[in-house]
This record gives C-alpha cells, sequence and structure tokens, in this order.
C-alpha cells in the first residue's frame, strides 16, 4: 500500500549514504551473490495530536490494516516489528536505549524508513528535485511518500515501510550525530611509557622525500628552452630482454577450445512504479518475483 505520511522532524539516519545491515551478532548480511548487503534508513518523529496508539491515526490505520491482512494471526503480539517507536517509551530497544531519552523522541510517533536503494529527494511539494548532497539531513521537517508491505513468512512477521520519495518541507535546528573535535580531547597530554619511541624502533623508515619544482632550462637570453625527449628504444634492442620462442619450436600441445557461454539470464524489466529499484534490489529488500509482479513493479 502507498501512503503519503504528514509532516515530521527527520531525527536520525541518512537518504544519501546506506549503511551495512548487522545480524543480532553485529555481523554483516550478505547477499546471494556474497556481496555485504546496505540499506539506507533513517528515522521520521510525526507529532502526537492526543491519540493513545498510532494505529488510531489515519497513516497509522493504513499501515495497521497492511499488517493484519499479511499476517492475521501475529500482528497483535508484542514482537511484531510495525517499524514504529512510541517516542515517549520507557523501555529501552535492543541496544538498551530508552526511546523518551533520545534527542526529538518524546511527544512523537518515530517511524524508521528503510531499503536497499536511495529515494528520490526534492522540495517545492515535489516539484524541485534536490541534486546535491546534504540538502536533508536530521533536524529538517520532511513528508514521505512509501510503500508499506507486510515481510510475508519471515520468522520475525513484520512490515517493510520503504520510502519512495522525501520530500523536504522546511529547515529544522540540524541534529548533531555521533562527532567529536579531535582537537579539543586532550590527545597528547599524557606522558610516553616506557619503550614507546618517537620513530619507529629498528629503522627501516624514510621520510618522505619533497619534489623539486620542475625549472626549465633557459638560454642566455632569458628564452625558454623546451626539454629533449631522448627516443626510447624498443623492447627487443633493451638489455636482458628476449622475445617468447614460438609454441610450434617447443613441440607444445595446441591451447583447449574455449567452452561455450552459459545461457543468457532471464530478461526481467522493471515498471516505473519501481522508482528506478533493479530486480536484484528488491530481492535483497525481501521481495519475491511475485510479489513484485502482484504489487506492479515488476511486468
Amino acid at each position: 500500500m502507498d501512503i503519503l505520511f504528514p509532516v515530521g522532524r527527520m531525527i536520525g539516519g541518512s537518504v544519501y549514504k546506506a549503511q551495512p545491515v548487522l545480524d543480532n551478532f553485529k555481523k554483516p548480511k550478505l547477499n546471494a551473490d556474497g556481496t555485504p548487503r546496505t540499506e539506507f534508513n533513517f528515522g521520521v518523529a510525526i507529532a502526537k495530536q492526543g491519540e493513545q496508539h498510532w494505529s488510531q491515526t489515519p497513516w497509522g490505520a493504513q499501515v495497521f490494516g497492511v499488517g493484519a491482512a499479511a499476517h492475521p494471526q501475529t500482528h497483535r503480539t508484542p514482537t511484531y516489528a510495525w517499524k514504529i517507536v512510541d517516542g515517549d517509551s520507557t523501555v529501552p530497544n535492543k541496544t538498551g536505549r530508552v526511546p523518551r531519552d533520545q534527542e526529538g523522541y518524546a511527544g512523537h510517533w518515530v517511524i524508521w524508513f528503510k531499503q536497499s536503494w536511495a529515494p528520490k529527494l526534492c522540495t517545492d511539494k515535489g516539484e524541485t528535485p534536490l541534486i546535491e548532497a546534504d540538502q536533508i539531513i536530521p533536524g529538517y521537517y520532511v513528508e514521505v511518500y512509501g510503500t508499506v508491505v507486510g515481510n510475508g513468512t519471515s520468522p520475525s512477521p513484520g512490515v517493510y515501510i520503504n520510502p519512495v520519495a522525501v520530500n523536504r518541507v522546511a529547515f529544522g535546528e540540524k541534529m548533531v550525530t555521533a562527532s567529536v573535535d579531535t582537537k579539543s580531547v586532550g590527545f597528547g597530554a599524557g606522558a610516553l611509557p616506557a619503550g614507546a619511541s618517537l620513530t619507529p624502533v629498528g629503522g627501516g623508515f624514510v621520510p618522505p622525500v619533497q619534489q623539486q619544482a620542475y625549472v626549465p632550462p633557459m638560454q642566455p637570453q632569458g628564452i625558454y628552452m623546451p626539454p629533449v625527449h631522448q627516443p626510447v628504444p624498443p623492447l627487443a634492442a633493451q638489455v636482458g630482454f628476449a622475445p617468447p620462442p614460438n609454441p610450434a619450436i617447443l613441440g607444445l600441445p595446441p591451447a583447449p577450445a574455449m567452452p561455450a557461454p552459459p545461457p543468457a539470464a532471464p530478461v526481467r524489466t522493471m515498471t516505473a512504479k519501481a522508482n528506478g529499484a533493479t530486480f536484484e534490489a528488491m530481492l535483497g529488500a525481501g521481495w519475491t518475483e511475485a510479489l513484485m509482479r502482484e504489487h506492479g513493479y515488476l511486468v
């Protein structure tokens, strides 16, 4: 289901840089071809309007309907992965962080959008594309147009909330993520322990040699004289070089014929609704070929 979420404040993540996907043991998850999986993920805090649960909002009712249809037996369990956080909750998450204590969470429903490809970025009610980097960062106010689907027969039932496009509505106070001024923390103030040396121990260190600027030769009258380039002799004339022997002289057997190339993979054509996402990228995000055809992303 496609949903236009109301204006909210971006409170974390990035719409420009994909992050590695980790399992419960903090190890990278891999794609089918063995490459590390990455995803774009970011959180948006939508202000509460007096409701007791996010499903009581117009957008929340739509998300809840998708989950109920996808998992009618399990969507009401506490472990169901809705990807929506109560910003006033005092229950620590899996990393031990309390939502209410995080900047921008209190008084909001926080939605985390994730997918393996970058969303479209725009402003001015969608009329102006945002091309340059860092035009949408944590602290700015955005609208997200996204797709919500159930995650099928996953061992962790829930929904995917994928951001199709992000519209920057207004600016806000920039939120500072993990960052430090390395010049102000006091590095180098402590005494060196015994055995520490300011130069490599055992020799072998060669300081870098600064290249001298080339000064072209000048004639006595001050007229520029271009450098003379000496011709380079062919390889056969250089000392120590010998051309390879003819294989026929050595009696070598002929090389075997190259095997026939494997049959070409079937061509799968994505529709305009896929927004530029490839078939492989959507597979990595949990979609199946049947689901893509059912939801109009694949011809």
